[in-house]
């Protein structure tokens, strides 16, 4: 699947993260849908089906810990790919992450020459 057929929900309530993150796909030419907490990422699923999902953990309200378990429950959703992004980084939170059912997990802040690349990988091993 090439990038510029992608759309990626990137769900951040800190307005330079998302900034970042947004500017960094729309730069290969992938389609950005963007919700400020888990509450409204969930209003977009109602309709859209992304390529790929990117959360932050750390949430106000329903953090992406409780997100995922909601996404996890989506059956339409089964095969989109889920990536948390955090500042809060250690090893712990990183495995807490991949075994919660996060496809991938990236400290903040987000290395820009390789993240896109990174995304693609998960992509291709997720859906195929």
């Amino acid at each position: 699947m090439r990038l510029r057929d992608w759309t990626v929900l990137v769900v951040e309530d800190e307005a330079d993260s998302m900034e970042l993150v947004q500017s960094l796909l729309e730069h290969h030419g992938i389609k950005t849908l963007l919700a400020n907490t888990a509450e409204e990422a969930l209003d977009q699923l109602e309709t859209a089906i992304p390529t790929l999902i990117i959360v932050d953990l750390a949430l106000p309200g329903m953090d992406g810990w409780q997100l995922l378990q909601e996404i996890q429950q989506d059956a339409r959703l089964e095969r989109v790919p889920r990536v948390a992004i955090t500042a809060y980084h250690n090893a712990e939170v990183a495995n807490q992450a991949i075994e919660a059912g996060f496809d991938a997990y990236f400290p903040k802040p987000l290395e820009a020459t390789s993240f896109v690349r990174e995304l693609e990988t998960i992509v291709e091993e997720c859906i195929g």
